[in-house]
């Protein structure tokens, strides 16, 4: 039977093993226990044999014999059953007591030696003991007939203590296999909860974290699959380098015959005589830009993957101001807006903003989106520029009042090469938001896109988890 489940593995293979062992315990407990309750009440029987022989006489004649019923009454006490006793002749003329007491079967009886066995006495199951007395002085018999005394108890009382007592061991056997099993399911537990850990921890890391899994604090059994598990993430990891190199390579040897071309069109633009002749050169120079641009999209997307392999392997966040981002990339992009005569603002708060994260990447992030929005937004729009806090999260937000998105391409924001209805009139790559969605999941960030709350235009934002510090003055504040 396959199990899927180490716990259930050990209970299946332990428990039927200890309910079997248990049982031969308690079979042999049992046989055990009969033997040694037998032989403690044996010989109380053997001593009232003893007792009642010290009491018989025949000096008148016959049997004789004081009564030992304080005697009879105290085995019946002692052993909560009743009890009979038979004095006769081996010829049986002379009887006292309880007769047709059953005689041992095919057993020799020798004298002065009692012989124990099971027997019924009108249909009562007894236990007896009985022992043969030879002619003696103080015992004369007619023709040396031998005196036979029978001692016998009924052996309920006898059937109810081991009863009793195998209650007792059944009871304690059960609570030993229960905590037995409490132990092995609390021991599976624990030995397994490095495990969980350790897949809670990779649940939780980024798609792209191929960091060697720690198997320091894992079970030695463990290790060698952990070690292969490395191993096999090293190979991938070494893999998707030489192809993003190859990529990253590509890129940038077209960038300077792209830049040839460029000087080239532009050169023959200032030769041609027809009107026709500048239309195709001019459709030449916006393909050969628009190349230009998804090839520096490409680089960028390019460094993205390789900041991100070396914060894997290491390299730690900084306290990055997204104020002083914000500053820097709208006066990177004034001029662009100034010539599309877009009202292009900027909204910060009195104190800076600080987050974790990579100081570069955000700016190339943010530079992204605003790019879209002012090549998205026709003249006259405005586009604005805010960071703020919300709950205990600082948020980087363009807002502007272009022509939007539509919910499908709002929920498929953030995909490599994938354009909006309201872009493709425009040329690009679709790699804009794909950058800033890989550039979120490495500063540990969330991006957000929703349509404008007026339903015109678009906001898009990248939300960070702050540090406890400035959470803890932003709680002061309130």
């Amino acid at each position: 039977m396959a199990l899927n489940s180490i716990r259930s593995t050990l209970l299946w293979i332990l428990i039927p093993a200890i309910v079997l062992t248990s049982v031969l315990s308690l079979w042999i407990s049992s046989v055990e226990l009969t033997d040694r309750v037998n032989a403690a009440f044996d010989r109380a029987l053997a001593g009232a044999l003893q007792s009642i022989a010290l009491n018989v006489n025949t000096e008148s004649g016959g049997l004789a014999m004081e009564q030992p019923f304080y005697m009879i009454e105290f085995m019946e006490l002692a052993t909560d059953s009743r009890v009979y006793f038979r004095v006769s002749t081996e010829d049986g003329l002379s009887e006292i007591g309880y007769s047709e007491l059953p005689l041992p079967e095919e057993m020799h009886l020798e004298d002065g030696r009692p012989v124990f066995y099971n027997g019924e006495y009108f249909g009562e199951p007894l236990r007896l003991a009985t022992m043969a007395l030879s002619s003696s002085e103080r015992l004369a018999t007619p023709l040396g007939s031998r005196i036979i005394i029978q001692v016998a108890e009924s052996i309920a009382g006898r059937d109810e203590f081991i009863r009793r007592v195998l209650l007792q061991t059944v009871r304690k056997d059960v609570a030993l296999l229960l905590l037995f099993v409490l132990l092995v399911s609390g021991g599976a537990i624990l030995a397994l909860r490095p495990l969980r850990e350790t897949s809670e921890v990779i649940h939780q890391r980024a798609s792209g974290n191929l960091q060697p899994i720690d198997e320091t604090s894992l079970p030695r059994e463990v290790r060698p699959l952990i070690r292969a598990i490395n191993l096999h993430m090293e190979r991938y990891a070494r893999k998707t380098t030489t192809q993003q190199q190859f990529l990253d390579d590509t890129s940038h040897q077209l960038r300077t015959p792209l830049s040839v071309l460029m000087m080239q069109v532009e050169y023959a633009k200032s030769l041609a005589k027809t009107e026709e002749m500048k239309e195709v050169l001019e459709a030449i120079q916006q393909r050969l830009n628009n190349t230009i641009q998804l090839t520096n999209q490409m680089m960028a997307l390019g460094r993205v993957h390789d900041a991100a392999d070396k914060l894997r392997s290491g390299q730690s966040l900084e306290d990055v101001d997204l104020c002083q981002v914000a500053r820097e990339v709208v006066n990177d992009f004034l001029a662009t807006a100034r010539e599309k005569r877009q009202d292009f603002g900027l909204d910060l708060p009195e104190s800076p903003v600080v987050v974790q994260g990579i100081g570069w990447l955000l700016h190339q992030a943010l530079s992204n989106m605003v790019n879209n929005a002012i090549k998205y937004s026709p003249a006259q729009a405005r586009i604005t520029v805010s960071v703020f806090t919300q709950d205990d999260r600082a948020v980087l937000q363009v807002e502007d009042n272009g022509p939007g998105m539509s919910a499908e391409d709002i929920a498929l924001a953030g995909h490599r090469f994938r354009r909006g209805e309201a872009g493709r009139a425009q040329h690009g790559s679709g790699l804009g938001l794909a950058i800033v969605q890989t550039i979120a999941d490495i500063n540990n960030a969330h991006m957000h896109i929703e349509t404008a709350p007026d339903g015109t235009g678009l906001v898009a934002q990248v939300s960070f988890p702050l540090p406890t510090q400035v959470l803890y003055k932003i709680k002061d504040k309130r």
